[in-house]
């Protein structure tokens, strides 16, 4: 047995090791900081006392460290698995995929790196069902539909919810975990379609590194750089950097970013472990709002046409986490963990929306483009606590592995419009106008409806999977969250509050009659409370939160003595009672009396099919309908609900030649999809190629990506008055090399 190490001085961070074999399958939990402090000093007068005390040394110490279990970890960092993720901690807790009742997709780092994916956008291409949208509602940043339903607040980082506005990078990401389906019971409020989970790098006990340029079409240029040190017998660092500058092929749009992700970790594969870690990105670009419509279809201009500013519009965004976190190991079934971090969102935006008069008929060169403002600017704060207990016994003759956490949210949010006033200069179909006489006055940024929100989340869970035999195993889980929102506006307007007490539920019932296959049916509830996305108004302050739930059904192969894995699922996912305004019934409160629903499919498969051959595919094929719907939003009745299309597909594969040299490509297909609730604005299906190839010597690496092999035009980014086309063929080329 080993003896049991003293507890270090607290420490911050956010990573912890790689966990193998008995270790591996329990994520540690995670502790508030008032419990971290109060252990710290509860450790450290025990270690007092038993100094000031020279009769408890050593016979009575050895006796107690000899009672204490042997903790096995391996804290080594695991290979790169390829293509197949096979272990997610998106659950709160590490488990094999076949584990999970729900529909998981990982996108590991080595699909990312093959697909060239810079961002976490172009990261999840490889996410069957997943749709983007187009500067919705005004938004800014990453804005994400998954079958059927937003997911704009429902992105976290290690499991912690992200929601600012902000395009992400995945210079930092170990991977990406999409759990599909309700899980407010995980994530509190949203996670209606699913959530996103990105997963830092971490530090690990090794002395790798790896650097990497690259450079390519519209003058695009980018470093990275991943520095990984051994700095004691448990203890490393680890230092992630990005510098990107590029152009586009949208005349006049530019981009520019860089980050910087520290992490140090000591006591890895201890009892106790901890971490340090930051994230700093920020970004300066020309905003994009794309095309506007007309007669329905995206105005047929060519595809380098943009209706913006270059000289004045900007969309700058700047992002700041300071995490820490600290792992407890009773022994190797039962984990406590700690995680505490602070973010700071800063955006800004100037940025122009093109449209077309209301009801034209005819275009032409002369037909006038309207340059809608797009001009705001916010920031955000949060403070988050989590702590997870985890841990794996048998009770009753089952074998029972528990969860139980509690979640502590602080988020303060302001946000302004800057007056529009003097207008934008004018612009014709065929004369973009990209450079005009200002008017005087113009760029004034005048803060104009400013609003701050405050909001205190309370969530406490708990869940349990029990193995009723070798092949049954049930879970069942709940969580009560006490969501409270104020939101402050400018006189007359007034303050307004907003008080939502909610359960959420997650059960599954799953059958595995052997190793390799697996088969599983769920149900999981969600909410969306007024108010979640950091607004409120007078009738959204009365209204409760609108519910929803997923039944699943699905099954999970290992294949190829488990080289690939197989799955696919059968879904129904539903809103209950979503918001419809109808001012002749309520004048108080929004009305839920409106319904939508999400019946689909899904198949995917991962992994290597040969020694030489990776693949990766995904198949989603879904019916989305507006079932009920009342008041203003009556017309929608029977509609497609926005940017769900029937049908998503992409597969992306890569084979090695010979030792040196690899070949890769793939297909990404969306069916049509519709910008608006009433279905009469439509984003065309399309289908794109990639491809790309990589040649290696000893610790170098030359590879080459093409995007939009063909060059066909397709539109990506989706919204009601607007619409985002995707890249034209653009090729860049990476020099990568490992030391």
């Amino acid at each position: 047995m080993s003896p049991r190490p003293a507890l270090q001085p607290l420490a911050v961070g956010i990573s912890h090791p790689e966990l193998s074999a008995s270790a591996s399958n329990r994520r540690p939990a995670l502790l508030p900081l008032g419990a971290m402090m109060a252990a710290v000093v509860l450790s450290g007068g025990a270690h007092a006392q038993q100094s000031a005390q020279p009769s408890q040394t050593a016979p009575a110490a050895q006796a107690e460290a000899a009672a204490l279990p042997a903790i096995n970890v391996n804290a080594q960092r695991e290979e790169n698995t390829g293509y197949q993720g096979v272990r997610t901690s998106v659950g709160k807790s590490p488990q094999l995929l076949r584990d999970v009742p729900q529909a998981v997709t990982v996108v590991t780092e080595q699909l990312i790196q093959d697909r060239g994916a810079d961002t976490l956008k172009e990261a999840l291409r490889n996410v069957a069902g997943l749709t983007f949208n187009a500067g919705e509602g005004g938004r800014i940043g990453d804005n994400i539909t998954l079958r059927g339903y937003s997911l704009v607040g429902d992105l976290y980082l290690d499991g912690i919810r992200d929601i600012a506005q902000y395009n992400r990078e995945v210079f930092n990401v170990e991977q990406v975990d999409v759990l599909r389906g309700s899980a407010s019971m995980l994530f509190g409020r949203g996670s209606t379609g699913g959530v996103v989970n990105q997963v830092s790098k971490k530090p690990f006990l090794s002395n790798i590194n790896e650097a990497a340029v690259t450079v390519g079409s519209d003058s695009y240029k980018r470093g990275t750089a991943d520095l990984n040190r051994v700095v004691g017998e448990n203890a490393a660092v680890r230092l992630n950097v990005m510098k990107t500058d590029t152009d586009s092929f949208r005349d006049g749009v530019h981009s520019e970013r860089w980050g910087v992700a520290p992490s140090f970790s000591w006591g890895i594969g201890t009892r106790d472990e901890f971490n340090l870690s930051y994230y700093k990105l920020k970004g300066d670009s020309t905003p994009d709002f794309g095309v506007p419509y007309f007669q329905g279809k995206p105005l047929n201009v060519p595809i380098n046409t943009f209706y913006g500013l270059p000289d004045v519009d900007y969309q700058r965004e700047d992002t700041d986490m300071a995490t820490a976190s600290w792992i407890h190991r009773f022994s190797n079934d039962t984990t406590l963990r700690t995680v505490l971090r602070k973010a700071d969102y800063d955006r800004d935006l100037w940025a122009i929306a093109p449209r077309l008069a209301a009801n034209t008929r005819f275009v032409t060169d002369a037909t006038g483009v309207t340059r809608q403002a797009q001009r705001r600017g916010g920031v955000e704060h949060t403070l988050t606590s989590q702590t997870d207990f985890n841990t794996k016994l048998n009770l009753g003759g089952m074998q029972h592995e528990m969860l139980a956490g509690v979640e502590l949210v602080r988020e303060e949010a302001n946000r302004w419009n800057y007056n529009t006033t003097p207008g934008n200069p004018a612009a014709t179909v065929g004369n973009v106008n990209s450079y005009p006489v200002l008017p005087a006055g113009y760029g004034d940024r005048t803060r104009i409806n400013p609003v701050s929100y405050t909001a205190n989340t309370v969530g406490i869970y708990a869940q349990d999977m029990v193995s009723l035999t070798k092949q049954w195993k049930v879970l069942v889980g709940a969580r009560h969250d006490n969501f409270s929102a104020d939101y402050d506006r400018t006189a007359p307007a007034g303050p307004l509050s907003r008080d939502d007490k909610q359960w959420s539920y997650r059960t599954g019932l799953i059958y595995q009659p052997t190793d390799t296959a697996s088969y599983y049916a769920s149900y999981g509830t969600s909410f969306n409370p007024s108010g979640e996305l950091y607004a409120l108004d007078d009738r959204s302050t009365n209204t409760p939160p609108e519910k929803n739930r997923n039944i699943e059904i699905g099954a999970k192969w290992d294949l190829l003595d488990g080289n690939v894995m197989f799955r696919t699922a059968l879904f129904r996912s539903e809103k209950t009672n979503e918001r419809n305004t109808d001012l002749a019934v309520s004048i108080e409160q929004n009305l839920l009396t409106g319904k939508r629903h999400t019946d689909g499919v899904e198949f995917e498969v991962a992994g290597r099919v040969t020694p030489n051959w990776e693949l990766f595919g995904g198949l989603a094929l879904m019916k989305a309908t507006i079932d009920a719907a009342t008041g203003t939003q009556q017309n929608t009745l029977g509609k497609r609900p926005i940017n769900t299309p029937n049908y998503t597909a992409n597969i992306w594969s890569t084979y090695r030649v010979s030792e040196r040299f690899k070949l890769g490509g793939g297909v990404e297909a969306v069916g049509k999809r519709y910008g608006n609730a009433d279905n009469s604005n439509e984003a065309p299906a399309y289908v794109r190629w990639d491809a790309m190839a990589e040649y290696q010597l000893d610790k170098w690496a030359l590879k080459l990506n093409i995007f939009n092999l063909f060059n066909r035009r397709y539109y990506e980014g989706v919204y009601a008055g607007h619409i985002v086309p995707g890249t034209d063929r653009v090729a860049q080329l990476t020099l990568s090399t490992k030391f």
